[in-house]
């Protein structure tokens, strides 16, 4: 009986290392407490309603994929409050907006953008369609940095008048841009799992090589507000399905993998940051417990099984300034055997290669480049990346009110310039 109580008890201590020494996830510096839980959480979801105020004709309505309005009422006779809150906190700060507007008549309101739970952040945008967008005139528009709102001017009509955030690119507008896609001969749709709400992940492959090829991957819009990091994927995307004669090579011995939306269920909720399950999916790549980056996850290991070898990743998203997030070698411990380690390395220099050369196609524009972030225990897509496929894995984030045409042209430059760094090095 000793016996068996002795091995037990050097069971329970080998068992109480292994514990002691399993990587704990960690989210990033700016992340609220609990962003690396990502079992299902309680979220309060928005009641969709159109209001009208009878005293003075003016209607706002939250009926359309991508809103996000939780109230709105007449404060006096020109000032009306509309509240925003999301959906479920602690959350990021990323403050979403988007309602309609109109009026019986025509008349100048100020309308007062208040949030619980953040603070204003986007530069309201204007559509009377829904698809054509422009920014609110500042002198239309002043922020209380204090309070956190911010105020609007708006001449409205019994025409609609849409304000948002950021424009408003919800799944049906992906679905729209990938069947553009798909009029390409070498480009083809491939469901790869669902959302919670048991909407497509699609993924986009797009060649004219074999089956045994290297490859790249590119993802976006794993937070639902984050509209510039997604033009500039759509950029980057159309740059490598264009004529150019670099595109046609690069099509020839390589693969494209693009997973343009990975959180269908957040962005048509009108989120600020999280899924149906008030998860931050950047932050579950270490669990995978959500079903968009299981889906993901399971179809880069099916990649990898393949004869070829992923050659760059990158993750689109968007931030208040434009910053591209790198990983790097040094952050690994001395466990790691000396092969991977060259090859974190060489991925490394490959990715501060790319930099450069589109720093001599743009030299106007400043690469900012951040390393601060790099951590191999952070449950984010392109350490997981980095971690398993010894690849170049960054995060390209585009700023919130960057001028739309830069960033389709950076995005087209970083295309071409990727394109012809792998050939070269071919």
């Amino acid at each position: 009986m000793k016996k068996y109580s002795f091995l037990l008890l050097l069971f329970l201590l080998a068992l109480a290392g292994c514990s002691a020494t399993k990587k704990i996830p960690k989210g990033l510096y700016y992340d609220p407490p609990g962003s690396t839980i990502t079992t299902n959480k309680i979220i309060t979801p928005e009641h969709k309603r159109t209001i009208t105020i009878n005293s003075s004709g003016i209607s706002e309505s939250n009926e359309f994929d991508g809103a996000r309005l939780n109230d709105f009422f007449q404060v006096n006779d020109t000032l009306y409050q509309a509240e925003m809150e999301p959906e479920n906190a602690p959350v990021n700060n990323s403050a979403w907006y988007s309602f309609k507007v109109w009026s019986t008549k025509p008349q100048t309101v100020w309308i007062n953008l208040k949030y619980k739970d953040g603070s204003h952040r986007y530069h309201p945008k204007t559509s009377r369609d829904g698809l054509n967008w422009k920014p609110l005139d500042s002198t239309f528009y002043k922020i209380d940095t204090a309070a956190g709102s911010a105020l609007l001017k708006l001449n409205v009509d019994k025409d609609t008048l849409w304000i948002s955030g950021q424009e408003l690119m919800t799944s049906k507008d992906y679905e729209n841009w990938i069947n553009k896609i798909l009029e390409n001969s070498f480009a083809k749709k491939k469901i790869i799992g669902y959302s919670s709400l048991g909407k497509p992940i699609n993924e986009l492959e797009i060649s004219e090589a074999s089956d045994s090829v290297d490859y790249i991957v590119l993802t976006g819009r794993q937070h639902p507000p984050e509209v510039t990091g997604a033009f500039a994927l759509l950029s980057f995307v159309e740059t490598i399905t264009g004529d150019s004669e670099t595109a046609k090579e690069f099509r020839k011995k390589f693969k494209i993998y693009v997973i343009p939306l990975m959180n269908p269920d957040g962005v048509d909720a009108g989120n600020w940051r999280h899924n149906i399950h008030g998860v931050d999916l950047n932050r579950d790549w270490y669990y995978f417990n959500q079903p968009e980056t299981r889906a993901v996850k399971d179809e880069m290991l099916r990649l990898k099984n393949l004869s070829g070898k992923m050659k760059f990743f990158i993750d689109f998203h968007s931030t208040q300034k434009d910053v591209f997030y790198i990983s790097k070698s040094d952050s690994l411990n001395n466990s790691v055997p000396p092969e991977i380690r060259l090859a974190h390395e060489r991925a490394y220099h490959l990715t501060k290669d790319w930099f450069a050369q589109i720093g001599k196609s743009f030299p106007e524009y400043y690469i900012n480049i951040d390393e601060s972030l790099n951590n191999p225990n952070s449950p984010t897509s392109d350490e997981w990346i980095y971690n398993n496929f010894y690849c170049p894995a960054l995060t390209y984030e585009m700023g919130d009110e960057d001028n739309r045409g830069q960033i389709k042209k950076l995005a087209s430059i970083a295309a071409t310039e990727l394109m012809k760094l792998l050939l070269n090095e071919k």
